[in-house]
């Protein structure tokens, strides 16, 4: 039975649940490695990893060879490299599957060539964008097939969702890729009271409205329960390389919250123009502020609009989707016919 270590930064404890506890396969097992950490990943003020986050990421990436596994699944960048570096150097044979792969740009020089040098140890990356498979193959110096995009997924959302009526919010969030500034001068145009959730550093870079509301430090609750009540959630991109804002949009397509989002490689392959959310071309601010005038003054439309988001994201971005998407790579994975192409 093949044996597989799961490492990321986001496993506080071996009971934590992922896209393993949704696989029912009897001819694969897993063991989830716990990182070593001071702070949850999802409330770290800093954008940059601090040099004691980087040496927990050896650690996790260390134990991840523990037991002798056939394979180890990362998720993040910095894990799928620390370990093909540490394969690569010690000659193990192991398998190695890097998902949630987001480099977030595709830097040259020193940084490309060892993520080129620590890419021939991968035998799949996973990313969250059609779009992105030609580019990381290319940027990585590897086959396209060994480049599999696979939705992201996000967990059932169990809060319900309850607009704010008396006091109606469009809500924007994130902080990776994001373009605040066309958002800003949509709501300055219109009026609509607008909240944003993003890092305090980047608060400070932007423009102050009236109509407004900045604010940082919110727990991931704290952001869903925001989320559950916005009219609309608008998430203005400006990442035109890599997939950026999907936790996002994704979370409003599982709540059902209508949605407006710059047409980027982020929003390829999850939202249809119309159909599944509303797309506006990147740094249109007369584009973004027709988007929003017409979903804020149109209650059937958003309606229809949150009520199909909710049906393709139960059906294509849950973890139940992306779990079987895994185990089917997984099973590829050193048999004969697989479906990775040979390094």
């Amino acid at each position: 039975m093949p044996k597989w270590n799961i490492a990321a930064r986001f496993f506080t404890s071996t009971e934590d649940r992922w896209l393993d506890d949704f696989i029912r396969d009897p001819d694969l097992s897993f063991r989830k490695i716990v990182f070593m950490r001071d702070e949850s990943w999802h409330d770290s003020k800093n954008p940059r990893t601090s040099g004691k986050q980087w040496l927990n990421v050896l650690s996790q990436s260390c134990r991840a060879f523990q037991g002798r596994p056939d394979g180890i699944i990362t998720c993040f960048p910095q894990l799928a490299m620390t370990v093909a570096i540490l394969k690569r150097l010690t000659f193990r044979g192991t398998h190695l599957v890097a998902h949630n792969f987001n480099l977030g740009g595709f830097p040259g020089g020193l940084r490309q060539r060892l993520a080129r040098f620590a890419a021939r140890a991968i035998d799949v990356f996973i990313v969250h964008s059609p779009l992105e498979v030609a580019s990381y193959a290319d940027y990585l110096g590897v086959p396209a097939p060994r480049v599999k995009f696979v939705p992201l997924q996000r967990g059932k959302i169990t809060l319900a969702r309850v607009e704010d009526m008396a006091t109606p919010f469009l809500l924007a969030m994130g902080s990776a890729g994001r373009d605040y500034r066309t958002l800003i001068a949509a709501a300055d145009s219109l009026g609509v009271h607008t909240i944003i959730v993003t890092r305090q550093d980047i608060i400070k870079s932007l423009p102050k409205s009236e109509h407004v509301t900045f604010r940082h430090g919110l727990s991931e609750a704290e952001c869903l329960e925001l989320l559950a009540g916005a009219r609309l959630s608008v998430v203005p991109l400006g990442n035109l390389q890599t997939a950026s804002g999907q936790v996002t949009f994704v979370n409003a397509m599982m709540l059902g919250v209508p949605l407006i989002a710059t047409r980027c490689p982020g929003t390829e392959g999850y939202i249809e123009n119309g159909v599944t959310g509303v797309l506006v071309a990147p740094f249109d601010r007369a584009g973004m502020t027709q988007a929003i005038a017409t979903l804020w003054n149109d209650a059937p439309l958003r309606a229809e609009l949150a009520e199909r988001e909710r049906v393709f994201a139960h059906a294509h971005l849950s973890d139940e989707a992306a779990a079987k998407s895994l185990g089917t790579l997984l099973r590829a994975i050193g048999q004969p016919a697989k479906l990775i192409e040979d390094r």
